[in-house]
């Protein structure tokens, strides 16, 4: 193999993993949102399932999975604001507009 066509080669692969590369960032991007959107479907799902099993009365005691719940929606709500909810380090700080799969996990773990 000569000088030249080793040169081609390897610029050839260079170019097939940058796509590998784009093709994989895309994929993780549609993923993140996938989760994200499943997260949030999941969460309305919940609140119109207690809506509809909401007892009439006022006075009614509000069930426990209530409180849960809304303890869900508010870190739903920071998680959709841009702010990590994981419990790592990372608690509390912007994410840069990146999706976090630990914090969509714990979302989606707390039903």
């Amino acid at each position: 193999m000569n000088r030249d066509e080793m040169l081609m080669r390897l610029s050839q692969l260079e170019k097939d993993i940058n796509q590998i590369n784009e093709s994989y960032d895309h994929l993780k991007t549609m993923v993140v949102e996938l989760i994200e959107e499943n997260v949030t479907l999941n969460l309305e799902n919940d609140n119109l399932q207690m809506f509809i099993h909401e007892p009439k009365q006022e006075e009614a005691k509000v069930p426990k999975k209530h409180k849960v719940l809304q303890s869900k929606d508010n870190l739903a709500m920071l998680y959709a604001e841009g702010f990590h909810i994981c419990p790592t380090d990372l608690f509390g700080k912007h994410r840069g507009g990146e999706g976090c799969i630990f914090c969509l996990n714990l979302l989606s773990d707390h039903k």
